[in-house]
């Protein structure tokens, strides 16, 4: 019976889209593309993810890679980007609904800690019991550690959690470890609510 519902961050509980993001920093078409290209996909972005390096360091080196037009950008998108990411309603919804039916809630996110802190001081944040955030762990997703490790934190059993995330490597490593899952489309919550419903999970 599950017990435990695991929500992602991104494009799960909040809307990712690095084009989006971008645009807020420019109308600039040429300058969107680039800070998109060297901050959000780059490699210094994943060890941001994953606990690497930190913010401050990130900020330095993408100064250094970008024109001199953009570096004052930096500072500005590094300590906002986030609070620009639509927040999914539908799946705050549902996680009221879950906690209403005495169901445990849990993030498991590859995410930045200033990601971690900003959706821990949102409303919907009181409602979470534990987050478990890759660059606190200094572990990712889809590496099998990072969900014994949630198994471990909040001692939880595989069998009696369900996790929700866009990705289908991030499904396939849970189920691995024994964790029923669904891979999200965001535009697609019916198909998870069916899910749930499989499930016996009551929403």
């Amino acid at each position: 019976m599950i017990k435990n519902v695991i929500f992602d961050f991104g494009n799960v509980l909040l809307e990712w889209d690095e084009d989006k993001i971008a645009s807020n920093y420019s109308t600039n078409k040429e300058e969107q593309e680039i800070l998109k290209e060297v901050i959000f996909m780059s490699d210094e972005w994943v060890k941001l993810n994953d606990g690497s390096i930190n913010c401050q360091d990130a900020i330095l080196i993408f100064k250094e890679k970008l024109p001199t037009n953009l570096k004052n950008r930096v500072e500005e998108i590094m300590n906002e980007w986030y609070k620009t990411m639509p927040i999914n309603q539908e799946i705050c919804n549902l996680i009221m609904e879950l906690k209403k039916n005495n169901y445990k809630v849990y993030a498991l996110s590859n995410t930045l800690i200033s990601v971690y802190e900003y959706v821990k001081n949102l409303e919907i944040g009181k409602y979470f019991d534990g987050f478990l955030i890759s660059a606190v762990e200094k572990m990712m997703k889809p590496n099998e550690e990072i969900y014994y490790r949630l198994f471990e934190k909040f001692e939880l059993v595989p069998e009696e959690c369900f996790f929700i995330d866009d990705s289908e490597k991030n499904i396939e490593a849970s189920r691995k470890c024994g964790m029923e899952g669904h891979i999200f489309n965001i535009k697609d919550f019916q198909k998870l609510i069916e899910e749930l419903n499989k499930n016996n999970i009551s929403v």
